[in-house]
């Protein structure tokens, strides 16, 4: 069964291939040329949703490998109470002294020749629910204003990163879940409803890139499927009209065994799970919504980007899970990031650290501002899995 998906997905993403040849143009290095042609090849790269970022952690990415960072920004300080839009209840122009601080942020990432994704958390009317008393923010999906705010804001800043050749994408907005409206539990939405998530989020990213490409016709920009960037939401995901569009999801299935509150210790992968067995082919089959959506629209591999995927570092059989993710990643041809690198408020999905407990001095250096060291090794099993992907991207 494993070989037949694998023969399957290999020959579809091949043809995609044929009907959609790279882009001409000249080699990603500043000189003039479009940013999307950073795309063409295979991407591996990882998130980095940190407090402060020390170049010392980007050097370090750069040596494993990693070809780009996702760089979340809410978590950054700021004296407003949203970094860059000030106030997520009223946008009006970008915070000047947010803005100086992403530019100094993304001057590390070019001096260490390190490729960024620009991601946004909250947008006006969309607070990031960490930062909104854990309630999510929905307001975005019920008032015009605020999607007309959201859509400002980009190309208020797409305008002053545009000339920044380090940023190769502008992820406008992470997991967006419009379907809280309909169900606050579980995202379970009848077909009626589906229609008008799907055209929800169609108009809004629309307006959204319509507005940034009157500044910015050159940068990639990367929209998420809703349900929390869920693969199956590509059932509903339109074809938006733009050519330097990638299409993301997301992938923490089976949450009960990536997710530490809900496993604790009590699923292996792989094996049975709430009744229901998960291994490459269970993994591979959730997954297939995004190749339905690739053939549906002609859309090629290297226009998919699985944004974020990871585990809690404990869980028994973590290798195995992203032996067989990542298989199925490279073998359709997509883009990934896995979840996270050097994370500086939570261990939980820092690799590095293996399977063990982090010492009292790594919560100590956090307390003090600095960068936790919690005896990080390569070598870890978790680790290992991942830098044996990233090394293959650079042979």
């Amino acid at each position: 069964m494993g070989r037949r998906i694998k023969t399957f997905c290999y020959v579809s993403m091949l043809l995609l291939s044929i009907i959609f040849p790279p882009h001409s143009g000249v080699a990603f290095d500043g000189s003039a040329r479009p940013k999307i042609l950073f795309w063409e090849k295979v991407k591996k790269g990882a998130n980095v949703f940190n407090e402060k970022i020390f170049q010392e952690d980007i050097r370090a990415a750069k040596v494993y490998g990693i070809g780009f960072i996702r760089l979340a920004l809410d978590k950054f300080p700021s004296a407003g109470q949203d970094f860059l839009m000030g106030n997520a209840d009223c946008y009006e122009h970008l915070n000047g002294d947010d803005l100086a601080l992403l530019k100094k942020i993304l001057d590390v990432c070019a001096e260490e020749d390190m490729p960024v994704i620009i991601t946004m958390l909250g947008l006006p009317g969309s607070r990031w629910k960490q930062l909104n008393g854990d309630e999510d923010d929905l307001r975005i999906w019920q008032d015009a204003d605020f999607q007309q705010q959201a859509a400002r804001f980009w190309k208020n800043l797409a305008q002053e990163l545009r000339d920044y050749e380090i940023v190769v994408g502008y992820n406008i907005l992470n997991e967006p879940h419009p379907e809280r409206l309909f169900d606050q539990k579980n995202c379970h939405i009848s077909s009626v409803e589906q229609k008008k998530i799907q055209k929800m989020l169609f108009d809004f990213y629309n307006l959204v890139i319509g507005e940034i490409r009157k500044v910015d016709a050159n940068t990639p920009i990367i929209v998420d499927s809703s349900a929390y960037g869920d693969p199956n939401a590509f059932k509903q995901l339109r074809k938006l009209d733009d050519n330097n569009v990638i299409y993301s999801f997301h992938m923490y299935e089976p949450y009960e065994y990536t997710n530490h509150k809900l496993n604790a210790g009590t699923y292996v992968y792989p094996g049975d799970m709430d009744g229901q067995n998960w291994d490459y082919e269970a993994l591979h089959k959730y997954m297939e919504p995004v190749i339905e959506f690739q053939r549906a629209h002609a859309i090629p591999s290297n226009r998919i980007l699985v944004g974020e995927f990871g585990c809690y570092r404990k869980q028994k059989g973590l290798p195995e899970y992203f032996s067989d993710l990542i298989s199925i990643f490279d073998e359709c041809g997509w883009h990934y990031a896995f979840y996270a690198f050097r994370e500086d408020n939570w261990d939980g999905m820092d690799y590095e650290l293996g399977d063990q407990n982090v010492p009292e001095a790594y919560w100590q250096a956090i307390e003090n501002g600095e960068t936790p060291n919690g005896n990080r090794e390569s070598t870890t099993a978790q680790f290992a899995i991942l830098l044996r992907a990233l090394f293959d991207q650079n042979k």
